[in-house]
């Protein structure tokens, strides 16, 4: 499925997820546990926060490498049929679809097992930039780094000059990251930030990025990713405890999520993108974008799976109503 017009290109990791839920226990090497169900769904940060904005009403072109394998298949029918632009997703002969196994617990807790596959491949030249500023492209929103091994490069490289070249045409840079299981941090995503003009990470991911202790203060964590060069605004994910967000300008608020009951909080934190940057588009303020955010990402919770939740615009708007 082509779109004539884009608003947002989503590129990055893009996996098949197989969740189970709810698990009570671990099965013993050779045991077998029920569980109530077991689905397929569409997961990845690139494609979660993609979905979730073409369900908030944003026009999204969906940029990553899948396989040539029934999960590549599954993952573009899915894109197709949230009304994304599929055709930026490319097939990759030599490496197998991303892919996860999660098992939720029945108080919304995941753990997986992964296989990173075709996102190891996702490089700059598969993001057309000239044709998607062509297309009307605002925001480049690259999800999943740490985990996009030739987008890093050595020292995060090619993803510098991928938004480098980003804001050369007048296109917004939004970026996300995943848990660096390498210790790396800001060593590799350093100078990428300081071509970034969104960020959104986990407080977890945020804390150690600028090696800071837990005692340190949302704001400064918030202030040592300036330091490191973010150009515009600064929104952390915090879960149940909703989200923290500054501007470079220095305002900044804390907006505490909606209460919900957690069903699955695969994708919340894509969803809190999906909503943030919906809003921002919309021309809505800081404290008002991080509502939205906040009421994206509850919905999400609410449903099994990274995008299920997520309705329409109207949706969040109206649950974000009841954030103080």
């Amino acid at each position: 499925m082509k779109l004539e017009t884009i608003d947002v290109a989503c590129a990055g990791i893009v996996v098949a997820d197989c969740v189970a839920r709810p698990v009570l226990k671990q099965p013993q090497l050779g045991q077998l546990e029920l569980v109530e169900t077991i689905g397929l769904y569409s997961g990845g940060s690139a494609a979660s926060t993609g979905y979730d904005l073409a369900k908030l009403g944003v026009n999204v072109a969906l940029i990553g490498r899948i396989g040539e394998d029934g999960f590549g298949d599954f993952l573009e029918a899915e894109a197709t049929k949230v009304g994304c632009d599929s055709t930026l997703l490319k097939r990759d002969s030599t490496a197998g679809t991303s892919s996860s196994l999660v098992t939720v617990t029945p108080d919304g807790e995941r753990t997986f097992l992964h296989s990173i596959g075709a996102n190891a491949k996702l490089t700059p030249d598969d993001v057309p930039l000239e044709n998607l500023k062509a297309r009307g492209c605002k925001v480049l929103h690259l999800a999943g780094f740490f985990i996009l091994t030739a987008m890093e490069g050595s020292s995060g490289e090619p993803a510098t000059d991928l938004f480098a070249r980003a804001t050369t045409l007048g296109i917004t840079t939004s970026l996300d990251c995943v848990w660096d299981a390498t210790g790396r941090w800001g060593k590799l995503i350093g100078s990428v930030l300081a071509q970034t003009d969104i960020f959104c990470p986990s407080i977890f991911e945020a804390r150690a990025i600028v090696d800071l202790p837990e005692s340190a203060s949302l704001r400064d964590i918030a202030l040592g990713l300036f330091a490191l060069g973010v150009r515009q605004v600064v929104a952390l994910k915090m879960g149940p405890d909703g989200s923290f967000v500054m501007a470079r300008d220095g305002e900044s608020h804390c907006v505490p999520a909606p209460n919900v009951t957690a069903i699955d909080g695969t994708g919340a934190g894509d969803a809190f993108i999906a909503g943030f940057l919906a809003a921002r588009l919309r021309g809505l303020g800081l404290l008002e974008s991080a509502r939205i955010g906040n009421a994206t990402g509850a919905l999400c919770v609410g449903a099994l799976g990274a995008t299920a939740g997520v309705t329409d615009w109207e949706d969040a708007v109206n649950l974000a109503r009841d954030i103080a």
